[in-house]
């Protein structure tokens, strides 16, 4: 029973959180593992990959694997981002999206009406609303995977911890 009050906690933990790591995102050094082989992301993607580091609570390592049971649906892998040429950037919005408790652009940081920029190794992005989230790039061509920290309190304790998440964007 104690274990399923700890899920449920941490699931409604993650629930609130979820927006808070892409409204909060900071650039991250520019010591990147992966070398930037291109020099434009101009095309779609869908996310192939979400990662935490540490595992959130212990548990959650990868959050695509664990977002239908915390959002109660497939959008993260149902949805497609698209960066075009000239700094534009849009989703699809597909019906799984709209079914979700928490918009797309709050986990993507991409909304319909986004602007992008790649800087070396930072990729911006502007949302409508003018909140930026900054990434770093550490690979692109057919996997396209952005990296960034954020520190949370996923667990109530009142002590952040530092995490690193890692998004991999397939490339369609």
């Amino acid at each position: 029973m104690k274990n399923l009050i700890t899920s449920r906690l941490l699931a409604y933990a993650l629930m609130i959180t979820i927006p808070l790591w892409f409204g909060s995102c900071k650039k991250t050094d520019d010591t990147a593992t992966t070398p930037v082989t291109t020099t434009t992301i101009a095309g779609s993607y869908k996310i192939s990959a979400l990662k935490a580091s540490p595992k959130i609570g212990g548990i959650y390592e990868d959050l695509l694997a664990a977002a239908p049971l915390i959002l109660t649906t497939t959008c993260l892998n149902d949805i497609t981002l698209t960066f075009q040429t000239g700094g534009t950037v849009t989703t699809d919005n597909p019906t799984t999206c709209q079914k979700s408790t928490v918009p797309p652009s709050t986990i993507t940081g991409v909304d319909a009406s986004s602007k992008w920029v790649l800087n070396n190794k930072t990729l911006t992005v502007t949302r409508s609303d003018g909140t930026k989230t900054d990434y770093t790039v550490l690979s692109t061509g057919a996997i396209l995977q952005l990296q960034w920290q954020d520190s949370q309190d996923y667990l109530g304790t009142g002590t952040k911890i530092m995490y690193t998440y890692t998004m991999d964007l397939k490339r369609q």
